[in-house]
């Protein structure tokens, strides 16, 4: 005898955010990485950048696209975020700006990704922690 059970259409994606408070310790690499990987398993992916000075995974998603747009390829790329980090003079109304545009790009996603790959900044910030209150699946680049 066998039992099937419905299973139930996932409302969210599994978020998979990657943080250390060191920089230079690979956050950004794994984080192309991990999305890349998920990508070629025929994978949904976002990928947020949450890194405003750096940008590093904006860079390398930016540069991919431009690479197979010049070589004529098409390659498969995750659908990217990129949250700034807000910067007035209140610390109060930067943490509800930046709840607030964390907020959007994660809407903006929920429905049409299975993952969504966090690339955060090397710095203990409210957007920081606020990503890693997402993780489905936290990473420490720094181990």
């Amino acid at each position: 005898m066998s039992v099937e059970a419905p299973l139930a259409p996932r409302t969210a994606p599994h978020v998979i955010v990657l943080g250390s408070e060191k920089g230079g310790s690979g956050k950004s690499t794994l984080a192309i990485h991990i999305a890349v990987a998920l990508l070629k398993l025929g994978q949904r992916v976002a990928a947020i950048d949450l890194d405003s000075r750096q940008r590093t995974l904006t860079h390398f998603i930016d540069s991919r696209r431009d690479w197979a747009t010049r070589a004529r390829v098409e390659i498969r790329l995750p659908t990217l975020y990129h949250v700034q980090r807000a910067d007035s003079s209140s610390i109060s109304d930067n943490e509800s700006e930046e709840f607030a545009r964390l907020h959007e790009a994660v809407l903006g996603l929920q429905n049409n990704h299975g993952f969504v790959v966090n690339d955060t900044p090397p710095s203990d910030s409210f957007l920081m922690r606020l990503a890693h209150g997402l993780a489905a699946i936290f990473v420490d680049a720094a181990q």
